[in-house]
């Protein structure tokens, strides 16, 4: 059996909130997932949390930015219908490094210009094997990669992303990229001309190619259906190119 590593998107969500240590948690244990993929923003007070949003509507019920709360007004308030608070990023890694869990960390749009506070994330994890770091924003990942050249980053192109840049971001390693866009051989060549290797998201489980070998620059699957993007694997050969 060949099947490629699969990240569970901001944990397993069918019974714990998103982006929670409740759900990371069910991913390891409750599924076949082979890591967990989760979002830090930066509060006003300079802690990174474990929440994707930079508006807290969504989660907490309250129409402000995380970068203008402090980390007490976040955690006077539970996620919505639920009993958990948003976590902390060390709170996470207390129970994922002991564990060896590993992790796929988005750094979201509060870090821009905030190069202390990115560091100290970066220290956080730097002695690390099972980590990468992913972004929409190149001048993020830029930076994680200065402060730790050894560093796995993985830049997310949106949709209309030219990519003919590639050849001018030769730190970047990895790509990770939605499947409704850049699902198509033209890409993986690109990718592998450039010594670079994909994950794609929004993973289902349902894609038939899921059940046949993968191109060699296709490295992992991010998916909030880990099980399932698991069957679909279980009876696939290594890939061989022609």
């Amino acid at each position: 059996m060949y099947r490629l590593p699969i990240y569970a998107h901001r944990g397993w969500t069918k019974h714990e909130p998103e982006n929670t240590l409740e759900a990371m948690k069910e991913a390891m244990i409750q599924t076949a997932a082979d890591g967990i993929e989760f979002d830090l923003q930066l509060t006003k007070d300079r802690i990174a949390i474990v929440t994707h949003d930079l508006n807290l509507k969504r989660m907490l019920g309250i129409s402000k930015c995380v970068n203008d709360c402090t980390l007490n007004e976040i955690r006077s308030q539970k996620i919505k219908r639920s009993r958990h608070c948003i976590n902390t990023f060390s709170e996470l890694l207390a129970w994922a490094i002991p564990n060896k869990v590993p992790m796929n960390i988005e750094l979201k749009e509060s870090f821009i210009g905030r190069t202390a506070d990115l560091e100290i994330v970066v220290k956080k994890t730097q002695h690390l094997s099972n980590v990468h770091y992913s972004s929409f924003h190149l001048e993020v990942l830029q930076q994680v990669k200065v402060m730790n050249p050894t560093a796995e980053v993985a830049f997310i192109p949106k949709r209309k992303f030219d990519w003919t840049r590639l050849n001018d971001l030769p730190w970047i390693d990895v790509l990770h990229v939605n499947k409704h866009f850049f699902y198509k051989e033209k890409y993986w060549n690109i990718a592998q001309d450039l010594n670079k290797v994909l994950r794609f998201y929004s993973i289902t489980g349902k894609e038939k190619w899921l059940q046949k070998p993968q191109h060699p620059s296709i490295v992992g699957w991010i998916t909030d259906e880990p099980n399932r993007v698991a069957d679909a694997q279980r009876y696939v050969d290594s890939y061989v190119e022609e």
